[in-house]
């Protein structure tokens, strides 16, 4: 395919038509054999103009395929379709065109290309051998999208998922937080603006990222776009860097850094974090502090329509068993719930605090003040707080905690950390930066 796609030509925005000479991360895609890919990019990198090219790829060489584009709205769907019919303006060998507008391209040899916006339904009534959602944390419908197309994958097709990020509260930012977990066999790319020649003609090559970055910085095109954005902007267009919305809670929680693989350690004490319900899940985390007193989660119990005396003698004493648990932190209203633990022989404690002073106590294990080495650690196990640590958030114009169906990991953390650490928070109201 690389050898293909060299001997195309492409419409550069300055220079006009020149020849496809792909960059390092053009190839390292284009060379990929993985069934599901996942590209999060810096914008403008030239990774819509791969996809269009493997497109007419894998069109003029396999009979009856069909290749699926989504994009987030009509022009950008027909954006890359155009992309399409101007590689093959360099290519005299293709099929035969029996068909040929802005949505569908089909061939004598009854492949198809199609290009389609998002919509509801989009993905569903077409069988394809290849799919690309393109600019995915942008677009309207991605879950009902992405669910629709995935199976194609399963089926022996190829799935690639590719945008520039937009924050956390997205299907994209799942997807690329589950596959850097294992729990989505995606193989994953980012690419960096200091890749790019175009941006950083003389560093770009460089193996070390971080001497990459600083000959990009001292170039003319960093020098001349980076005052154009804010710090957020700049991080999420050209740093591949998923800035949350000022309204999470943990804006400093980044799977990259927090979460890893932590097994059980029988010389450090095990706590519980606990946060009790019913049809909302109760949630018990199994904690371990280290010597230096960092924090690793290495265990989570979610459990609903189950009563706190039926989770204490078949699930939580097991628990407190195995792991030799020295204290049970649960949340002090539950003081019924805390009874009946304390009845099956757990040692359950519980403090008043307020909201605020949890979280502050949370924010200063994952960012210690001054800087220095996060102190909480998740391990990769734990799903579903790793999922809810990333979307957790305030409600909208208030410094208050939004309580929904995403805090309850949360809470049962906060609980354990206010007790652990009777003096580690502070009191006054949370202030986000």
């Amino acid at each position: 395919m690389c050898a293909y796609l060299g001997r195309r030509r492409i419409i550069h925005p300055t220079r006009g038509r020149v020849p496809f000479d792909l960059y390092p991360y053009q190839r390292r895609l284009a060379e990929s054999r993985a069934a599901q890919r996942i590209v999060v990019k810096a914008r403008q990198v030239g990774v819509s103009q791969l996809i269009a090219g493997e497109a007419l790829f894998l069109a003029k060489h396999l009979d009856g395929v069909t290749v699926l584009f989504v994009s987030r709205n009509l022009p950008a769907a027909q954006h890359l379709q155009r992309m399409v019919y101007r590689l093959m303006e360099s290519d005299r060998n293709l099929p035969p065109v029996v068909r040929r507008n802005e949505a569908e391209l089909a061939f004598g040899n009854n492949s198809v290309i199609r290009s389609l916006p998002a919509t509801e339904d989009t993905g569903r009534t077409f069988a394809a051998t290849a799919v690309y959602l393109d600019e995915f944390a942008h677009m309207p419908w991605a879950d009902r999208i992405y669910q629709a197309v995935a199976p194609c994958a399963a089926r022996g097709g190829r799935l690639t998922v590719i945008s520039t990020p937009y924050g956390k509260a997205n299907a994209f930012y799942r997807l690329w937080q589950k596959s850097g977990l294992g729990t989505r066999a995606f193989a994953r790319l980012r690419v960096h603006w200091s890749e790019c020649p175009e941006y950083n003609p003389e560093g770009h090559s460089l193996d070390d990222p971080n001497e990459r970055r600083r000959v990009g910085e001292k170039g003319a095109w960093w020098q001349a776009q980076r005052p154009r954005f804010t710090d957020d902007q700049w991080a999420q267009e050209y740093e591949c860097d998923f800035v949350g919305s000022a309204a999470l809670v943990y804006r400093e929680f980044d799977p990259e850094l927090h979460v890893g693989r932590f097994e059980y350690n029988p010389d450090w004490p095990t706590y519980v974090g606990q946060d009790f319900g019913y049809v909302n899940p109760s949630v018990a985390l199994v904690i371990q502090v280290s010597p230096s007193e960092d924090v690793f989660v290495i265990g989570e119990d979610y459990h609903t329509n189950r009563a706190v005396s039926d989770l204490a003698r078949s699930v939580y004493l097991p628990v407190c068993q195995k792991y030799r648990v020295q204290a049970w932190h649960c949340d002090p209203s539950g003081r019924s719930e805390m009874a009946e633990l304390r009845a099956a022989g757990i040692p359950a404690v519980g403090r008043r605090s307020t909201i605020e002073e949890g979280v502050l106590a949370v924010r200063k294990l994952l960012r210690p003040p001054g800087g220095g080495r996060p102190r909480l650690h998740i391990d990769r196990r734990c799903v579903r707080l790793i999922a809810e640590m990333s979307t957790y958030a305030y409600r909208e114009g208030f410094d208050q905690v939004e309580k929904d169906q995403s805090d309850h990991g949360p809470d049962a953390l906060r609980y354990f950390v206010v007790n652990h650490w009777r003096g580690a928070a502070e009191t006054e109201p949370l202030v986000l930066p």
